[in-house]
């Protein structure tokens, strides 16, 4: 069943990661906390720390590559938490961050299931530096900003505390501190990719492209589909069925991190008698990105001069990975913005040639947004190391999406 899978990955990080790594020993620990308890939570601490130091191998010299400098936002009154860290690398002797006007902003949420920093400095690390590379005599990303979310973490910080977290990044570092005047791009990998999504939803008015990397995507249950209400979700689907014993990510450890991240006791006896990734919740931890309505909503507004929507949907660059667990929900994403990409480019047809004709102009030059999607073969998130030629490849098409943007941006100044 694991043919497909690079045969690195299908035996080191597939069999025994999922028994042997340190992420599947958080599956013992309580998926519940009570944040006013003080006990309690150290306790749960205690059990996660050896879960959590997978952070301690994330050892990428980000201060020799470079200039890295720490932001520190304060949370809106009400919210709990220390201020939110947000690690700002620029390229080494580059322009100073608020004095170029334009440079682009790329804003990157790290995975772990919502609940662990898996190899944010790695990914971060290799993201920026071949966008560096791709750059070449540096007319773009000379003066960029790469951005790291240091977002609250389940289960001490169940949803949307993740994404109120991004949103907070993202709307303090565009609209205080004055950045991304060369094009706004968001970026996340597995947990951090879901964070992608609805983050982007939310801030249409903002983002210019988005990049998803194998998300965390939940599928409604046929009530919640045919009912259109709020019902249950699962991480269940023929990937998931298909994978589960592959276990990169582990599939208990996924389900765990589920209930952590929404707030769902651990029943044992109960559970025990559940099929792996069957598990459920009453939260949508996409915050509607899983609903093409809800995309098409929150960009429908039509400009009074142009009659074209004022708000267009951004970009997409979508991967999904063979050997992936999590594989079907990154497809189904695929599907819904598809449907979203359709229905505007419905409106986009019928009003741009209404205008194209009353100008005179050819009517064949529509702007239509893009979604592209790429399928690796090294299972979760494994093509950053062992596919360096669909790594290259990816990078170059997410790097002329922002190409496209910035040159868009230096036209209208």
């Amino acid at each position: 069943q694991t043919s497909e899978l690079h045969w690195f990955v299908r035996f080191f990080m597939g069999y025994l990661y999922g028994v042997l790594g340190h992420v599947a020993t958080m599956t013992i620990c309580p998926s519940v906390i009570d944040r006013h308890n003080p006990t309690e939570v150290l306790l749960a601490q205690e059990c996660m720390k050896r879960g959590r130091s997978v952070e301690d191998f994330d050892l990428a010299p980000l201060e020799w590559m470079f200039d890295v400098n720490d932001v520190f936002i304060d949370r809106p009154e009400g919210e709990s938490g220390d201020p939110l860290r947000v690690t700002l690398l620029k390229k080494q002797k580059s322009p100073e961050i608020a004095n170029h006007p334009n440079a682009p902003l790329i804003l990157f949420m790290h995975g772990g299931g919502f609940t662990v920093r898996a190899v944010k400095k790695i990914q971060s690390m290799l993201i920026f530096d071949e966008l560096l590379k791709l750059d070449g005599d540096g007319t773009m990303m000379d003066s960029a900003t790469f951005a790291m979310v240091e977002y609250r973490l389940a289960p001490e910080h169940a949803y949307p505390a993740a994404t109120n977290d991004c949103l907070l990044a993202l709307n303090h570092l565009v609209k205080e501190m004055g950045l991304g005047k060369g094009g706004v791009h968001v970026a996340g990998s597995s947990a951090g990719g879901t964070l992608a999504m609805e983050t982007t939803l939310k801030s249409l008015d903002i983002v210019d492209t988005f990049f998803v990397d194998e998300p965390v995507v939940p599928f409604p249950t046929t009530a919640t589909a045919d009912d259109n209400e709020e019902g249950e979700w699962t991480v269940d689907s023929p990937s998931v069925r298909r994978y589960a014993y592959s276990r990169m990510p582990p599939v208990s450890w996924l389900e765990w991190s589920l209930k952590a991240y929404t707030g769902i006791e651990t029943v044992s006896g109960e559970e025990d008698n559940l099929t792996l990734g069957t598990i459920t919740t009453n939260v949508d931890i996409t915050g509607g990105a899983m609903t093409a309505s809800e995309w098409i909503q929150k960009r429908n507004d039509i400009d009074s001069t142009t009659l074209l929507p004022s708000i267009p949907l951004p970009r997409l660059i979508l991967v999904t990975a063979m050997g992936d667990p999590l594989r079907n929900g990154g497809l189904a994403f695929k599907e819904v913005y598809a449907e979203a990409l359709r229905k505007e480019n419905e409106l986009l047809e019928q009003n741009y040639s209404n205008i194209a004709k009353a100008k005179g102009e050819r009517t064949d030059d529509l702007p239509i947004s893009k979604a592209k999607h790429f399928e690796t073969y090294s299972g979760h998130v494994g093509f950053y190391l062992f596919e360096p030629a669909s790594f290259s490849l990816i990078m170059k098409e997410w790097y002329d999406e922002m190409y496209g943007v910035w040159q868009s941006r230096i036209r209208k100044q």
